[in-house]
């Protein structure tokens, strides 16, 4: 038997032998779907493109004898190159039908498509290219074995480019919607963690199952230890910090960061302010086709973004520690608790996100609730501890704190202060109305200030004053249930309810020795 009888069956398909030995010594190859009703026309193109190869691949031979056997094959097999496609079937047009529905139906625009016809007066050959985005046009009967090697190898470089340019618009996609992923993030651990599955996604572009075929994660190195902010695969986090800490990660002399590349690891290293950022990736199997430009691009970028989120992240904090220090310089005056600035944070943060306020609008009040009796700093001292009832004239400047603390915030243009503002004048209001500075009601009164104003009267209770000893569990939870309705916003005493638990864990947690007395 023949070498070329034992490389095709009786069909004219590769034998059962060929398809093995080709699975194995090539598991990537170019896929040719040749569409033609004549049997001899598959076997003799077969037989004259069998040895062909094109960038170190060979060729896989797909074969349909008619329209309904073609769309079936395109529409199962997404990365078939070339279509050798006769014109003349069981129509006159049913070739320009299988090209008609490969453009339009399929919008596959990657296929190369080659028409063949035997019959070449039948449709102008100028009109079928324009018309069809056919790419090329041949007579059979001048398509030798040596023309058609030339015509399948210029097709084939032609699929090869503009699969490369597709992917790296992919690429493109993937590096502009990972920024815009991965800079809403608030936290360097959610921003790490996003950091990490985008690289992977770069990776494995083609791929639709990416992150359990990687391992590592990011990390910061100092001189005295590594952090992990984020981890991806199976290893963990002692095991990343000892492989990190063993090797010695110099970044250039001429720049702040390096990419070192490897066929199954990557490792990007930044040096920006003083903190080293090292990016190492490992994958289960070798990245192929890796645009490392790309890659790089991404993890420049990143470092940029993880030194900027730094920044943002110790600003916020200076914040919060400025707020934290002029409310405590407010309540100490009236010689309350030091925490109780930070509990009202607290009680307010879970209520905006049991209620269904927005991450954003949570942490604004997180850093905002604090700010709630910062006028009271313009109160004089034997109003604020007074161990007795006050008289009128006493309650009415009393009452004062909550428009002096909203003039005080209101001229900033920072949201938490202007949240600030709000939260400082309503955090009185009552939901029927009878509250002050401007007896608003209901829904008028804004979110942040009805959160607050649960969150304060809670706290007081529990809390040791001046003019009150603390109130023990039970009678806390039954005033604040009596005032739904009245002072507080019905659905805000239903959270209080469900999650009551959690307040009293907080108001432990952030004890200065002055906290509730608990139920016997």
């Amino acid at each position: 038997m023949s070498e070329q009888d034992m490389l095709f069956d009786e069909s004219g398909n590769l034998s059962q032998s060929a398809q093995i030995n080709a699975s194995k010594g090539s598991p990537s190859r170019w896929k040719i779907l040749i569409v033609d009703d004549e049997e001899g026309v598959h076997t003799i193109t077969k037989l004259a493109l069998n040895r062909t190869q094109f960038a170190g691949k060979g060729l896989t031979f797909l074969s349909a004898y008619n329209v309904a056997q073609a769309k079936e094959i395109l529409l199962s097999e997404s990365d078939i190159a070339v279509v050798l496609l006769d014109v003349v079937m069981e129509t006159e047009e049913a070739g320009l039908e299988i090209a008609e529905y490969i453009r339009d139906e399929l919008d596959n625009h990657l296929i190369r498509i080659i028409l063949r016809t035997g019959q070449p007066g039948t449709i102008p050959e100028k009109d079928i290219i324009e018309q069809y985005d056919i790419n090329d046009y041949r007579e059979k009967t001048e398509l030798t074995k040596r023309k058609l090697h030339s015509t399948v190898y210029t097709a084939l470089r032609s699929y090869r480019d503009m699969l490369a340019l597709e992917n790296h618009k992919l690429g493109l996609e993937k590096v502009i919607a990972a920024t815009a992923t991965i800079l809403k993030q608030k936290s360097m651990e959610s921003f790490a963690q996003g950091v990490l599955e985008q690289v992977s996604s770069l990776l494995y572009m083609k791929e639709e199952t990416m992150l359990p075929e990687i391992e590592g994660g990011l990390a910061e190195k100092n001189i005295d230890d590594v952090h992990v902010l984020a981890r991806v695969g199976d290893i963990s986090a002692q095991a990343l910090k000892a492989s990190i800490s063993q090797h010695d990660f110099n970044v250039v002399r001429d720049s702040d960061q390096a990419l070192h590349y490897q066929d199954d690891n990557i490792c990007h290293i930044s040096n920006i302010n003083g903190i080293e950022t090292i990016l190492n990736i490992t994958g289960k199997h070798d990245f192929k086709d890796v645009d490392m430009h790309l890659i790089e691009m991404f993890c420049n970028n990143m470092a940029i973004a993880l030194d900027n989120l730094r920044l943002n992240d110790s600003l916020r904090n200076t914040q919060k520690e400025i707020v934290y220090a002029i409310c405590g310089l407010a309540e100490s005056r009236s010689k309350e608790t030091g925490n109780h600035v930070r509990r009202v944070a607290y009680y307010s943060r879970l209520m905006a996100e049991e209620i269904g306020l927005s991450p954003s609008q949570c942490e604004e009040i997180f850093y905002a609730a604090p700010l709630h009796d910062i006028g009271k700093i313009s109160i004089p001292d034997y109003i604020l501890n007074k161990p007795g009832k006050l008289n009128d004239e006493e309650w009415a400047l009393m009452k004062e704190h909550t428009t002096v603390g909203e003039n005080c915030l209101k001229g900033s243009h920072q949201p938490v202060m202007q949240a600030g503002a709000i939260i400082a004048s309503q955090h009185h209001e009552y939901w029927n109305g009878h509250g002050y500075p401007r007896g608003l009601s209901g829904t008028d009164i804004h979110i942040y200030g009805r959160i607050v104003a649960l969150a304060d009267v809670f706290d007081a209770l529990a809390s040791k004053r001046c003019y009150k000893e603390p109130w023990g569990e039970t009678e806390i939870v039954a005033y604040i249930h009596e005032q739904s309705g009245v002072k507080f916003d019905p659905q805000l005493v239903e959270i209080f309810q469900r999650r009551q638990a959690d307040f009293f864990r907080i108001l432990q947690e952030y004890n200065d020795s002055l906290s509730y007395l608990p139920t016997p």
